[in-house]
Parts: C-alpha cells; structure tokens; sequence
C-alpha cells in the first residue's frame, strides 16, 4: 500500500492526523479503552455490529459524522444524556450528546450494557430541562419519558 493510502484512509484526499489513524486502528482492535471510566471494552457485543460505547458508564468518544464513517474531527467525550426508542417501540437507544461541539446522536443498546445504568441514566433524564429537550427534539431525537416503556424494553414484563 501507498505512503498516500496509508494516510488518506477515506480517498477524499483528507489527511487524517495521529488521533484518527489509532482509532481507526483501534476500531479494527477487539477492545478499546473507555474515555470516561477507563474499562477495557470489548467491541464485539450482542445487539449491535459496531460498539462504540462503554456498557458500563455508557460515555462514547465523537468519531463518527454518519454512522459508522469514522470521519469526525472532533474525537471528544460524549456523554449519555438519556434514552430514545427507535421505529415506536422497535429498538432501545442511548442519546450522546458530544461534550465539546454539542452533536446528539443515538447509538443502540448492547446485551451487556448494564441495565442498572441505563434505567438510572433513563430517571436523570426526566431532569432535562424542557428548552434541552427542544433542543435535542430539534436534532432528531426524542427523550423517552415513559417509565413503564422502559422498564419494558430492559426487563421484560413486569
């Protein structure tokens, strides 16, 4: 392979710095490091092709413009903010929201992410101030404030 392929990863002729080449390295990796809580995390889960948040404390890292074209300059934290439910029921999602420019995005819940963390994750977003959800309303995304949808989703039938 070529100096120029090595270094221009997506053919669009964009240099992608020492950050970007190591996660794309990383993304090819079996584990990454969590950059809120530092837990190694493996990428293969159950539930979902390409993880890219930690199951523990659910925090992701801004990498991506699209889903999955690893194309962000941005590369900070992101943290959960709540939960959304995709397609009217389909599919269970956590909100990030990107903690240096501000992006929202949604990204589907694993099998081992813990469900603890993401009903308490779910109840600190009924806090979210009404001018906030307009906001992420505004991005596309819906908080979910239905408890019992939630408990649902993550339990079962209770």
């Amino acid at each position: 392979m070529s100096k120029k392929n090595r270094n221009d990863r997506f053919g669009d002729g964009k240099k992608l710095n020492r950050t970007s080449r190591k996660l794309i390295v990383q993304d090819r990796a079996s584990s990454f490091r969590c950059v809120h809580c530092k837990t190694d995390v493996p990428t293969d889960a159950a539930g979902t092709a390409h993880r890219n948040h930690c199951p523990l404390c659910l925090w992701s890292r801004h990498v991506d413009e699209a889903i999955g074209d690893r194309k962000s300059d941005c590369l900070s934290s992101m943290r959960p903010i709540g939960l959304t439910i995709k397609n009217n029921g389909g599919e269970l999602m956590v909100v990030h929201r990107c903690l240096k420019c501000d992006k929202i995005s949604k990204n589907r819940i694993a099998a081992d992410d813990n469900t603890y963390v993401l009903f308490s994750l779910f109840q600190e977003s009924l806090n979210v101030s009404a001018e906030d959800r307009k906001v992420i309303k505004g991005e596309g995304v819906e908080l979910c404030d239905n408890e019992a949808e939630i408990k649902r989703m993550l339990y079962g039938s209770i």
